[in-house]
């Protein structure tokens, strides 16, 4: 897999503002070429999402709830920190 730590940040970013919210999954599908693994991304979006979240650009959700990243496990979505910009 060929895709860089900018594509999946801008993926993020992408896709958190043209939806109130995205799965984790559904980035690593959009990056992944077709026959590739897109599971194989899920810890690198996981991290760069940590990222974007330290930079105040989105949140992590899980049950309608915003949770912070740290010992985050199961399912989770992204969402933009600030819907109201």
């Amino acid at each position: 897999m060929n895709v860089v730590d900018s594509d999946i940040r801008a993926e993020i970013l992408a896709q958190i503002t043209t939806k109130t919210s995205t799965a984790p999954r559904d980035v690593a599908q959009k990056l992944a070429k077709e026959g590739e693994d897109w599971r194989k991304l899920l810890p690198r979006i996981r991290e760069q999402a940590k990222e974007l979240h330290g930079e105040g650009k989105l949140n992590f959700i899980r049950k309608k709830k915003v949770v912070p990243p740290e010992g985050l496990k199961g399912v989770f979505r992204l969402a933009v920190s600030n819907p109201d910009r």
